[in-house]
């Protein structure tokens, strides 16, 4: 009985060392892997980040990230990151990528320049007093433009009419204009315009006054339109057609004829000391038949 106890004990002490030597061989081969795989150091956001901000040393830090996955265009250093602005929003934690940032243009011409896309004109317009009070149009917003105008020139009928659709916006803000020598507030907006939207633009600008429609930032359908006069402005093809009602037909109701008058004469005759009637009815010819006999 003390021999199979001592048995059980020492091969329990085996198992348990084998069982020991596996793990310790498993880990250090993970710790062995991960000690092998390079991380290198790049820059990420230590805040949030709007468009048009200016990167500082409060804004960004240093972390290591495995090589392998590291984005292309990631920046790798803070002397790289610091004094470029934001063109979109970043979050905290999000490593900063180069396509992100504005050129380096060493300060000159302000920020504008910097958030002008690659091919694009940033125009500024003014805007009705309806958008300066609403103020639903902020930067990165997607916009229609409006124009109503002389139909043609020296023409006294006035359009209105989509001339522009999807277009982004780079900028909103106010400036003070002179107005009869008082100053005015005056809403402008910048547009991310082609060369040739900014030519329709500049002419609409000059020919007619200006609005904005918002549009989804997740619909880009272009839709055409036709444009609207005050001639054409309460006419509306979808709305049902009214019939006038009919008057009920008068019903004439007439009378039935009376029946013709019918002339009759009676007279008794004594046959054998028995009387009998015989009538006689005055017909169409004026003469005198006898009723269910001759004339």
């Amino acid at each position: 009985m003390r021999r199979r106890l001592v048995l059980v004990l020492v091969l329990a002490s085996v198992v348990g060392l084998l069982a020991s030597t596996l793990v310790y061989r498993v880990l250090s081969d993970i710790a062995s892997n991960a000690r092998s795989e390079k991380a290198e150091t790049i820059v990420v956001a230590s805040v949030n980040m709007g468009m048009a901000e200016t990167i500082t040393s409060q804004h960004v830090r240093l972390v290591a990230w495995p090589k392998a996955s590291i984005p292309s265009g990631a920046v790798r250093s803070l002397a790289e990151a610091e004094g470029r602005v934001v063109r979109s929003s970043i979050v905290a934690g999000e490593p900063l990528l180069d396509g992100k940032l504005a050129p380096e243009l060493s300060g000159k011409g302000g920020l504008m320049p910097m958030l002008v896309p690659e091919g694009l004109r940033g125009i500024t317009i003014k805007v009705d007093d309806a958008t300066r009070e609403s103020g639903f149009v902020l930067p990165n917003s997607r916009v229609d433009v409006l124009v109503s105008m002389p139909r043609s020139p020296g023409s006294q009928e006035r359009i209105s009419k989509v001339i522009l659709q999807d277009i982004g916006v780079l900028a909103a803000g106010q400036t003070v204009e002179l107005r009869d020598n008082k100053p005015v507030l005056v809403t402008t907006v910048t547009l991310a315009l082609a060369p040739n939207q900014a030519e329709k633009i500049a002419l609409a600008q000059t020919e007619g006054k200006l609005m904005l429609a918002m549009r989804n930032l997740r619909d880009n359908k272009v839709v055409e339109t036709r444009g609207v006069t005050a001639a054409t402005l309460l006419s509306d093809s979808s709305a049902p057609v009214v019939t006038p009602a009919r008057a009920p037909r008068r019903q004439i109701v007439t009378a039935p004829l009376a029946p013709p008058r019918v002339e009759t004469y009676a007279i008794t005759v004594l046959r054998g000391g028995k009387p009998a009637e015989h009538v006689f009815v005055r017909d169409v010819t004026q003469e005198w038949v006898e009723q269910g006999g001759k004339k």
